[in-house]
């Protein structure tokens, strides 16, 4: 019976460890990877596995078949796991983010509790009190329960998510734990458990692998889905919004990233902040882009024509699959002077501090979310720095947030707030005059044709004259014209103030 016990902990331990994993993914994913979003998750799923815990030790002090008890637990606690991507797809309302917040909340603590209810039992069913070797047999099964909910995190967070969406690894976890359950009710063996994992395994085979339940109703109305990719790294949407008639919008993890747009007679995308570099630089060899995402800045940057090399990093492998289905961007992953490494930035960056670029460009996303400090903070500009030749530029998307530009001032020598709160840093002085602004974008070619003609100089809203009319400000003239309401601070890998001390804030004009 010990056996089988050691058993049933760690695939109990397993599995419930593994649904953490899960619950965290879709709770970021509807609060647009708010720091806060783990806490949440913990917070109720320890809630839950007290809950669960105590109800185990009523169920062991008055049951009378704990192998029976066990099982239908186990059962009950399968079928709701089955269910929950149906679940979450009928709540799935773009306006409802503190009901569907409420509905997680509850399942989160259902889920971790009818698990945990597990942990007492097997503990009476592991324990062999006859020969008085208590402390070392509940240790067991505590050892067992521990192994298991490391490979949870690590199985299912680490890998599976690679092959498998989070609405099928629910499925799964409900098939495994279902089979459980039966086999606690019918049979005891240690050799039982491991034919549950094998045919938990081929019941999987048929479950299909891509379902998006539990992401499918989150866009609002007249929003259709072009293309889905789900991995490990988060979930890719690229959309079609008929509301504002903008077409391949890129969302990464529900959160906008881009468009896949390159057209300066149309420039949805900004791009006169990329095209601002070629103003300011007068011949930048070498590039490096921080976040190519659906690659549609890179690609743009490949019409710098005295540019050679360009190295892009991405985390999400996914964008390379999206970048092959549209043709304006797909070019970039045959160009020659293109070089793309899968791999955190900030990482790769420290890997390869020989590497020198004269332009190093981060979009950045919204400097409120999860991790964003590892791009922003004090140590990180020191780093892109020392990447930077002398007369280098860095170039990020401040998103807005006022002590980028402090931090960004803190390590340069010159740090300027352009178009749509982009920063401009440097160490050497950067200006634009625009005669030799006209005279460099005259000079940028993509696909052998100039990239601006006369018809788009001329257009008002166009990328040419958007570039030509921008304006590089210190944070002096920045501060005059937002009303920040506070002093400006420093950003760094400990103080994480845009992640913690304000979170989502945009500056507002006088």
């Amino acid at each position: 019976m010990k056996y089988f016990a050691w058993g049933i902990s760690l695939l109990v331990g397993l599995m419930s460890l593994g649904q953490e994993m899960l619950w965290f993914r879709i709770v970021s994913f509807n609060l647009g990877g708010a720091p806060y979003a783990f806490a949440i998750v913990l917070v109720f799923f320890l809630l839950g596995i007290a809950f669960g815990a105590q109800r185990g030790k009523i169920i062991c002090k008055y049951s009378s078949n704990l192998l029976l008890t066990g099982g239908r637990v186990l059962i009950f606690a399968g079928a709701l796991d089955i269910l929950i991507p149906f679940i979450i797809q009928n709540i799935n309302q773009p306006d409802n983010i503190s009901f569907r917040l409420a509905i997680f909340c509850i399942l989160i603590l259902l889920v971790a509790a009818l698990k945990a209810i597990l942990f007492p039992i097997v503990h009476h069913l592991g324990t062999n009190i006859a020969n008085g070797n208590v402390g070392a047999s509940v240790s067991k099964v505590y050892f067992f329960n521990i192994i298991g909910s490391t490979l949870g995190s690590l199985l299912i967070g680490g890998v599976f998510l690679d092959y498998v969406s989070i609405s099928s690894m629910f499925i799964f976890i409900g098939i495994v734990c279902v089979l459980l359950g039966i086999l606690m009710i019918i049979k005891k063996s240690a050799v039982s458990v491991i034919a549950v994992a094998v045919l938990g395994s081929f019941c999987f085979c048929f479950v299909d692998k891509h379902t998006d339940y539990i992401f499918r109703n989150t866009f609002k109305k007249n929003i259709s889905i072009n293309s889905y990719i789900e991995n490990r790294y988060g979930v890719i949407h690229i959309v079609n919004d008929d509301n504002d008639g903008r077409k391949n919008i890129v969302l990464g993890n529900h959160m906008y990233d881009g468009i896949i747009n390159m057209d300066p007679n149309n420039d949805i995308n900004d791009l006169n902040r990329l095209y601002l570099l070629a103003a300011i630089h007068p011949n930048p060899k070498t590039a490096l882009v921080i976040g190519m995402s659906a690659g549609a800045w890179t690609r743009t940057l490949s019409s710098f024509p005295s540019l050679e090399t360009i190295d892009a990093i991405e985390i999400n492998k996914g964008y390379l699959d999206i970048i092959k289905q549209y043709p304006t961007v797909s070019p970039l992953l045959d160009d020659p002077k293109i070089n793309i490494y899968i791999d955190d930035g900030r990482r790769w960056l420290k890997r390869n501090s020989d590497k020198k670029y004269d332009l190093i460009i981060m979009n950045t996303t919204y400097h409120w979310r999860s991790g964003i400090t590892n791009l922003l903070s004090q140590e990180m500009m020191k780093i892109l720095q020392h990447s930077l030749n002398p007369n280098g530029i860095l170039a990020f998307n401040s998103t807005r947030s006022l002590d980028t530009l402090k931090t960004a001032q803190s390590v340069f020598k010159h740090a300027y707030w352009g178009p749509m709160g982009f920063i401009y840093a440097s160490d050497s002085m950067m200006k634009i005059d625009e005669n030799v602004a006209k005279a460099r974008l005259d000079k940028l070619v993509l696909d052998s044709r100039p990239l601006f003609n006369e018809e788009s100089k001329q257009l008002e809203n166009g990328a040419y004259k958007k570039t030509l009319e921008a304006k590089l400000l210190s944070l002096n003239e920045v501060e005059k014209l937002y009303n920040l309401g506070r002093e400006t601070e420093v950003i760094t890998d400990n103080n994480m103030i845009t992640e913690y001390k304000y979170g989502i804030f945009t500056t507002k004009e006088k």
